[in-house]
């Protein structure tokens, strides 16, 4: 089980300290977010550098955010946004980081509809298709992959299942697109979470942890046992990060939930 947190979540004035508190907890590793970062993540080497070595912590993967999605509807914007893609999976590489975690488009943006030659599903799928082979031919010699993140139906009206991230994976035809699990959104579109982990288990490269209300988990309704028995059944071995509220007492609630959760997992 190699278990991280975005960084975000972890106290600490810095994050040389909020990495050191990672450590402290019992996470293995931590997860860059776009938050608290003044400008670009890639201008920070460095800070991220230093933390990494004082903490002895591996960066699991970078987590691009609004506004970074890679489908927009005017051209210059898409390009732009492309462009940050490409400069998160070439400082993945840099930080031995496994990848990048993206997503085409969400709310409140649409694509328009072509009608009759293609509704904006298939205009989308087009656009999102090309934007992830640019970013691979733009980094032919990385390592880092692209993690796609389906969300639920009230953040946006595309991609919302493991299936059609596996679709958009299939379709990039490289296996440095793989499928980032959202445990939380899976709780909200999915039938069954361990039965859509295991239908594409060999797509599944990236796991986020939240309970069903998007708390720390153990305290939702999230069968985190299933969930764990379907990732030790199709043979995951990469990280799954906290992604979700922590509560005023992170210096509880958080090693709290590194010990829950690894019971869980010993229980599957």
């Amino acid at each position: 089980m190699k278990l991280a947190i975005q960084h975000h979540l972890l106290p600490g004035k810095d994050l040389s300290e909020k990495f050191a508190k990672a450590a402290e907890y019992g996470f293995q590793g931590v997860e860059l977010t776009g938050w608290g970062f003044d400008g670009p993540m890639s201008d920070h080497l460095a800070t991220i550098e230093r933390a990494k070595r004082a903490s002895g912590l591996p960066v699991s993967s970078l987590c691009s955010h609004r506004p970074d999605d890679f489908v927009h509807p005017e051209r210059s914007e898409r390009e732009t946004r492309l462009a940050g893609l490409v400069a998160l999976i070439r400082l993945a590489d840099r930080l031995e980081a496994p990848g990048v975690i993206g997503l085409p488009i969400r709310n409140p943006l649409h694509m328009p509809d072509l009608a009759p030659v293609a509704d904006e599903q298939a205009v989308t799928t087009q656009l999102a298709v090309a934007g992830l082979k640019a970013a691979l031919a733009a980094t032919p010699d990385a390592r880092a992959a692209i993690f796609l993140e389906p969300l639920n139906r009230y953040e946006t009206w595309y991609m919302r299942t493991v299936g059609q991230a596996a679709a958009l994976c299939a379709a990039a035809a490289s296996d440095r697109v793989q499928v980032m699990a959202d445990v939380y959104h899976m709780n909200i579109e999915e039938v069954r979470i361990d039965d859509a982990l295991r239908e594409h288990a060999q797509q599944i490269g990236h796991v986020h942890l939240a309970d069903s209300n998007r708390w720390l988990p153990g305290e939702g309704h999230t069968d985190f046992v299933a969930v764990f028995r379907a990732l030790k059944q199709i043979g995951f071995g990469g990280w799954m990060a906290l992604e979700c509220s922590v509560g005023d007492q992170p210096e509880e609630s958080l090693p709290r939930a590194v010990r829950w959760l690894r019971e869980r997992w010993e229980e599957a």
